[in-house]
């Protein structure tokens, strides 16, 4: 399948492409594919960061989403998290499990703060339409 196709892919397709292809550079390339998705296409590489058992795809996914991130300029983290290292079969993979789990860390607070900062503009605009009343 060439690139071309990947474009008319949903992002539910090139996740399941990613999870299960048994070619790795078609897993790589759906994980590319995914990266020029948006944010929307973040909980898809995290889902497949978490299911599989191959550390350069988690790398991968890893690299993609910390891309989108600066892409967007949606990172309110003040220091950048370490890339992780190209992973080969004698690479120790505990390092680049920490990296991987970094990226997720970061995007659970995100939400969390983005959700804390929602409630507080609506609190606000509740505190003003009160006092207009």
């Amino acid at each position: 399948m060439d690139m071309s196709d990947d474009k008319k892919m949903t992002l539910f397709e090139l996740k399941e492409k990613a999870k299960w292809s048994s070619d790795p550079e078609e897993k790589k390339a759906a994980i590319k594919e995914l990266s020029t998705r948006g944010e929307n296409a973040i909980s898809e590489l995290q889902e497949i960061m978490s299911i599989t058992a191959y550390e350069d795809i988690k790398n991968a996914c890893a690299e993609a989403i910390k891309s989108m991130r600066q892409a967007g300029k949606n990172v309110e983290v003040s220091e950048p998290y370490p890339t992780p290292t190209p992973s080969s079969s004698t690479t120790d993979s505990s390092s680049n499990s920490i990296a991987a789990a970094d990226v997720v860390d970061v995007t659970e607070d995100q939400k969390k703060e983005k959700f804390e900062k929602e409630e507080e503009a609506k609190s606000a605009q509740e505190r003003t339409l009160n006092q207009v009343s």
